[in-house]
């Protein structure tokens, strides 16, 4: 009970705040700092730019790199709080970008993140360096192939190629198929499929349904499914609340039974066009604990570094 009341005082404090006069003197004593590292990161980008094609012309789009820096705390019922941090930076490469028709990306960012998926079940804090290619074929069909070397225990290289499919508007849905394989020293075959049904209601509401296997053939032939259905709820500009349904299925020693349900909610309020923060309280049902109900919280700020955060005050 106490470190449950311990939640909701830190969840007041975060809303206070983010309404208190006390972040604009934030804001305004960090913007040297925020202006001097985006700098970096565009004195980096210009570097690595060069090293493909080191003609002295003037060209603009180094200005669109960015990082975006997340802050979080997690409590797990009957764990102590945990702490975490991630990173991910995207270089913006105009020339390289120019010669291979704006077709290629370098990424620096935290690897194993799936969107929709259940965020207790990440636990990577690993960093993926990577150049990234991408192309379409027509008819909605986008092809990506990135690779690199992930940032952690021991060199790990990496090459990933994706293929996606996108349906729009029949009877309102919209379709997304995708496909992808990688293969890595550590972590070797990985194979990942997903689809996902995209439905808008109106400006406000969408609704949304996903569903993803994932079959590592090589390490004890482990697969998973997972699916989940949400829905998105724009409140405002600033606000949104996702609201989410899902399970989880480890077939390596369960023979396709559900490990875990979950409900969760997730709020996210943009204390400035390039600051949020996000809460995200969840009720779970785990097959190591009975499918007793359990609950955790999550708090996180996220801060991006680009030209909106020291441009622009508001």
């Amino acid at each position: 009970m106490k470190k449950l009341l311990s939640s909701i005082i830190i969840l007041n404090a975060v809303t206070l705040f983010s309404q208190d006069s006390q972040l604009e003197k934030i804001i305004e004593n960090t913007h040297d700092y925020r202006q001097d590292m985006h700098q970096i990161l565009i004195s980096t980008a210009k570097g690595i730019d060069n090293i493909f094609d080191d003609s002295e012309e003037e060209i603009e789009g180094y200005d669109k790199t960015y990082g975006l820096i997340q802050l979080s705390s997690f409590f797990d019922e009957g764990e102590d709080v945990q702490f975490d941090q991630r990173i991910s930076l995207k270089f913006k490469l105009p020339k390289l970008k120019r010669n291979l028709k704006n077709k290629v990306k370098l990424l620096l960012e935290n690897g194993k993140i799936r969107e929709n998926s259940d965020y207790t079940e990440d636990e990577t804090h690993n960093l993926d360096l990577s150049l990234q290619y991408e192309d379409y074929l027509g008819e909605n069909i986008s092809f990506k192939t990135k690779g690199g070397v992930r940032l952690g225990n021991g060199l790990n290289l990496f090459i990933k190629s994706e293929i996606k499919k996108v349906i729009e508007d029949i009877q309102g849905i919209d379709y997304t198929f995708s496909q992808s394989i990688k293969e890595s020293i550590q972590d070797n075959l990985e194979l990942t499929s997903y689809i996902r049904l995209d439905k808008p209601l109106n400006d406000i509401y969408s609704l949304h349904n996903y569903y993803e296997y994932y079959w590592q053939p090589i390490i004890n032939n482990d697969s998973k499914w997972y699916t989940s259905i949400y829905l998105i709820h724009r409140v405002s500009d600033k606000n949104t609340l996702t609201y989410t349904l899902g399970s989880n299925i480890n077939n390596i020693d369960s023979n396709s039974k559900v490990k875990r349900y979950n409900a969760t909610v997730k709020f996210r309020h943009w204390l400035r066009k390039w600051i949020f923060i996000d809460i995200i309280p969840e009720n779970y049902y785990d097959e190591k604990e009975n499918f007793n109900s359990a609950y955790s919280i999550k708090f996180s700020l996220g801060i991006y570094i680009n030209k909106d955060s020291y441009k622009q005050k508001k």
